[in-house]
């Protein structure tokens, strides 16, 4: 009897083993794939075509693996397990962010990628390209600001010193003109100009970053307080997304009414700068500019006889609003998603101001600067 008994223990966790495996096979086959995770706030891999040639280069099997990872089923309880787990081992760092005091999170960035050289120089053919005025702001990072809230031994990327590789490049071109944003953000360090659980700026620091760019480009600092101010709270941002830690306080991100006539988006027109139904979901700071298009224009019409064109990311979405101010049409362009010609852009805006508006990170990882000098 006891060896029967232990003949049967001993299948046992083969077949619970075996069990497991067809039932999550079964949920795979079943299971609609999840296009987007509200939680890591990022698309999912979906399930990928069997090719011949994915078959031969390994980038099926490459995909095949992300996507049994990203669709597993509970997966949303399974992240969170893993980073509770991280929690009570006492790590302060989970999926490359770290946390550190006052609850703030920080991605870990400590090497010059191998794209901001080319960016650079794209960024210095473009403005040689014309010879009208050309703006160029790097905005800092919450990482470089908020340095004495990072964990202890952290390493810090050296932005400002990377960032003078930049006005370096420009610096024989008399028409390109660097903002200098860094020390206008710092003397505000004590305030909350980074929001904790994003790496954006808040709508206070995008303000600071807005009288130091009137300043520089000739235009009269106005104060965005005249219109109604309203809150949005309970906002993980991109930070928390990856981090997915516990005992983190979400943000709350601010917003001004600033009238315009008209945002024309691709594929829609709406009548102000702030999509109010994105306030109520995850991603609350997708609310500014309705998220980032490859091209869109707001038109204020306020007989100012100014224009702009702005080149940017999504730190220039709560800039705008501050802008608005000050032109009548601001011509949006972001680079990862334009589809047009720069040149044309240019043409069709002959008059209009030229701002370069992104954050370091970008300009040291992005890959789609070429654009600006592309025929």
């Amino acid at each position: 009897m006891k060896e029967r008994r232990k003949s049967i223990n001993e299948y046992i966790l083969p077949v619970v083993f075996f069990g497991l495996c067809i039932i999550m096979l079964a949920c795979y086959l079943i299971k609609p794939d999840n296009d987007f995770s509200d939680m890591e706030n990022r698309f999912l891999q979906k399930r990928p075509k069997i090719t011949m040639q994915g078959l031969s280069d390994g980038s099926f099997m490459d995909s095949f693996e992300t996507y049994t990872n990203e669709q597993i089923p509970l997966r949303n309880m399974f992240v969170k397990v893993k980073a509770v787990i991280v929690w009570l081992t006492g790590a302060s760092e989970n999926d490359g962010i770290a946390k550190g005091e006052d609850g703030y999170l920080f991605d870990k960035v400590t090497g010059i990628s191998d794209k901001v050289n080319k960016n650079i120089t794209a960024i210095k053919n473009f403005a040689v390209s014309t010879d009208r005025d050309i703006y160029i702001a790097a905005a800092p990072t919450s990482t470089w600001i908020n340095e004495e809230k990072l964990p202890k031994g952290m390493p810090v990327l050296d932005e400002r010193k990377c960032s003078s590789e930049l006005a370096l490049a420009l610096e024989s071109i008399p028409n390109a003109h660097i903002v200098d944003l860094y020390d206008a953000l710092n003397d505000h360090k004590d305030e909350q100009i980074y929001y904790r659980t994003d790496h954006h700026w808040t709508t206070k620091g995008a303000g600071y970053a807005y009288e130091k760019i009137a300043d520089d480009m000739g235009i009269p600092v106005k104060e965005i307080t005249e219109y109604a101010k309203h809150e949005a709270d309970d906002f993980y941002g991109t930070h928390y997304a990856k981090y997915k830690g516990v005992f983190v306080a979400p943000d709350t991100i601010e917003y001004y009414d600033v009238p315009i006539k008209e945002l024309e988006l691709e594929g829609r027109t709406v009548d102000n700068l702030i999509d109010t139904d994105k306030l109520s979901g995850y991603d609350k700071y997708a609310a500014f500019m309705y998220g980032n298009d490859g091209k869109c224009i707001v038109r204020a019409n306020k007989g100012i006889g100014k224009d702009l064109i702005i080149f940017k990311d999504s730190y220039a979405n709560c800039l705008i609003p501050y802008l608005v101010m000050n032109y009548d049409s601001i011509t949006v362009i972001d680079l990862r998603y334009f589809g047009g010609k720069v040149s044309d852009e240019l043409s069709a805006e002959a008059d209009a101001d030229i701002l370069l508006m992104y954050n370091w990170s970008f300009i040291n990882e992005d890959n789609h600067f070429y654009k600006l000098v592309s025929k």
